[in-house]
């Protein structure tokens, strides 16, 4: 449930004021609620409606803790930022170490054969910054910041996606293939994920 179905659900709570002495959606009607006793510890009367009871203050409202309820949507919020923190900054690793390998200097920086068969060794596959590696890393924290909910797909897609346009803006507006590839394998674990409403069915995940 986003944060606009929160709202609404929480707005109609306090619009509706419910309260303990209302009828009960489907009772049938009360025909002379004057000579209802009163229950000792509130339930439902003679004609079916919830009384409270005798000691009880009436009516009994039933506020929304609308403090507790941004404190948990921007706790929510602060995850989803690290999450797309999180993609810039591994796709901008990423990048470097593809830049290394094929000659690309990134920010003037000299690229030694040390460098460049180090480079070239952790984004072959199997390697840190590989398209699998990198991608199921960024899997995995989607799942884990989520808790396995698959309404959250679409928001974590859209920070994946953020999180590729700021690093690409980082490299003058293009990022290597190796990052595109690696998009690619995020995005695609993301519909594997919705199709069955499961992130176990997630390949790069299941095949850990």
């Amino acid at each position: 449930m986003d944060i606009n179905s929160v709202t609404q659900l929480l707005n109609a709570t306090q619009t509706n004021q419910w309260t303990t002495n209302n009828p009960i959606p489907g009772a049938p009607p009360q025909e002379n609620p004057t000579q209802t006793p009163p229950v000792a510890n509130g339930g439902f009367g003679a004609a079916g409606v919830y009384q409270a009871g005798v000691n009880a203050q009436e009516p009994q409202s039933f506020q929304a803790d609308m403090n507790r309820v941004r404190d948990m949507w921007n706790s929510h919020q602060q995850q989803v930022d690290s999450f797309r923190r999180m993609v810039e900054t591994l796709l901008n690793q990423q990048a470097e170490r593809q830049g290394f390998v094929s000659g690309w200097n990134i920010r003037d920086i000299e690229v030694t054969d040390e460098m460049r068969a180090e480079a070239q060794e952790m984004i072959d596959e199997g390697g840190y910054f590989s398209v699998e590696s990198t991608a199921t890393r960024l899997l995995d924290f989607a799942v884990a910041i989520s808790g396995g909910d698959p309404a959250r797909i679409d928001l974590l897609r859209d920070a994946v996606q953020r999180g590729f346009d700021q690093a690409e803006r980082m490299f003058g507006g293009e990022l290597p293939e190796i990052s595109h590839q690696t998009l690619e394998a995020v995005m695609n674990g993301f519909d594997e994920w919705a199709a069955s409403g499961s992130a176990a069915s997630i390949s790069l995940l299941a095949n850990r």
